[in-house]
């Protein structure tokens, strides 16, 4: 890696940590204003589109060469150089609009397709989860580090729903079996895997804007994100770019190695 790449890395890491925060202030300023039921969904929408667009300015003033996606890609949105941002202002959950913590801000960065920056920031409980490719994940300050761990029937696992087609043999299978834990957010249930709080994250609806910020993070941290039959997840298939859902899976090593054979068998 050259002088100015390297240089390009630690400010790319650093920008997406900062927009992160600076978007997360914004969107919780947005979540304790006084505001009722039926005008929750358009406060979203309209501080979304408010933070996202402030966010893609910065990113572009910083790094003009560069690509940003926002919440919802269009196929004109593939990544046109080698770096890709994609921006995701708070809007991964149903928990903003209704007034519940579990919400994020997330900032991903892709270099040639494949998760290279990752900054995604809760600003109700003030985490901040960062990762670079060859640099580590962390917490605030602590590292991150998905130790493995088998499945068993401590396990604690974070399953995507609704299921409009009904609930499969192996979700069923998992709900008996294993802990159930739902925040709401996507990339809160990666970024708890990259901590070592979750075991298994399945969602058969994510999006790429659901998981980008907090794929470096799981991956830095030794975790595994895949697709659910097994398949590499990056880089994402032009559908994806397009913001098509697809069904991911993630965990620590083992567990993932675990819940890949359960599949597979079936």
């Amino acid at each position: 890696m050259s002088a100015e790449e390297r240089i390009g890395t630690g400010a790319r890491q650093q920008l997406a940590a900062d927009l992160a925060v600076r978007g997360g202030r914004a969107a919780l300023e947005g979540f304790h204003r006084d505001r009722t039921p039926t005008t929750a969904d358009d406060l979203l929408d309209d501080a979304g589109v408010r933070i996202r667009e402030h966010l893609a300015l910065e990113i572009a003033a910083a790094f003009p060469d560069d690509t940003v996606i926002g919440r919802e890609p269009t196929p004109d949105q593939r990544p046109a150089g080698r770096y890709s941002w994609i921006v995701a202002p708070g809007q991964d959950s149903g928990n903003f609009g209704a007034h519940l913590p579990g919400f994020t801000v997330s900032i991903g960065v892709l270099h040639n397709g494949m998760p290279f920056v990752g900054a995604v920031y809760d600003p109700v409980a003030r985490w901040l989860f960062t990762a670079c490719a060859g640099r580590g994940a962390w917490l605030n300050e602590r590292p991150l580090h998905a130790r493995p761990s088998a499945l068993s029937r401590r396990s604690l696992v974070a399953l995507g729903t609704p299921r409009d087609a009904g609930v499969p043999p192996f979700i069923e299978d998992w709900m008996r079996r294993y802990r159930l834990r739902q925040f709401g957010s996507t990339a809160l249930h990666l970024c708890y895997v990259a901590m070592g709080a979750l075991d298994l994250v399945h969602d058969h609806r994510a999006t790429l804007i659901d998981i980008a910020g907090a794929a470096t993070v799981v991956l830095e941290a030794g975790g595994v994100l895949t697709l659910a039959d097994g398949a590499p997840a990056f880089p994402p298939a032009a559908a994806s770019l397009a913001g098509a859902p697809f069904a991911v899976l993630a965990g620590n090593r083992r567990s993932h190695q675990d819940a890949l054979a359960e599949l597979v068998l079936r």
